[in-house]
């Protein structure tokens, strides 16, 4: 019975974040309130709350998943694999599966048309893009046994996470400009590389001492 649960648990999760996004862009984030989106899902506003206590955390639904996938990339990368490579094949796995969704017909990068569109959704962007980069400081403080705050991890920890942030929003940018698909997704892929060895030339051997 549990795994049911947690299954409609998902599902109610799944369709408020997606009435949600639905209203955001068809009205603008401003516009819409937390009883236009209960209603569109059908849904209590204390469900809402929930599920999600802010409207930026409705759009920005898998925050937690990417966050989680960061610090699963640091701690189960292969022996003796540098986290320039980690991080490459991270950021290379995006694009290569997203160029497949859009080759087919998929319209994902809406989601950046309702980011761009709200000053708001902006600043929650950046913000969680540096929640993410926190999170990856603190797991490499901790695999080196050093201080939390260790100024040395998480400056590793911002670039390798600010490679993977630059290349996800100016192909995201150019998605939205209207530039063919499949076009953005190669430079993006030949972009990755190109500032992944750049990293690489300094940060590619490095290890704690």
């Amino acid at each position: 019975m549990s795994g049911l649960r947690e299954a409609k648990k998902r599902r109610t999760r799944e369709t408020i974040a997606q009435a949600a996004a639905d209203l955001f862009q068809a009205r603008g984030f401003a516009a819409v309130t937390i009883d236009d989106v209960a209603q569109a899902a059908d849904v209590s506003r204390q469900t809402v709350f929930n599920y999600f206590p802010t409207k930026e955390q409705m759009l920005f639904d898998r925050e937690d998943e990417i966050r989680a996938a960061l610090l699963t990339l640091v701690r189960d990368r292969p022996d003796g694999a540098s986290l320039v490579a980690a991080f490459r094949g991270h950021t290379r796995g995006f694009w290569e599966r997203f160029g497949r969704i859009l080759h087919g017909g998929g319209e994902t990068h809406g989601f950046w048309e309702i980011v761009q569109a709200s000053p708001t959704l902006r600043d929650y962007a950046e913000a969680s893009f540096g929640r993410q980069a926190d999170d990856v400081g603190t797991e490499l403080a901790r695999e080196w046994r050093r201080p939390a705050d260790d100024p040395i991890c998480h400056a590793l920890a911002r670039a390798l996470c600010g490679v993977n942030m630059a290349i996800l929003v100016c192909g995201l940018e150019r998605l939205t400009a209207g530039e063919d698909s499949a076009t953005v997704a190669a430079d993006m892929l030949a972009r990755a590389d190109e500032a992944y060895d750049l990293l690489e030339q300094g940060l590619g051997r490095y290890t704690p001492s």
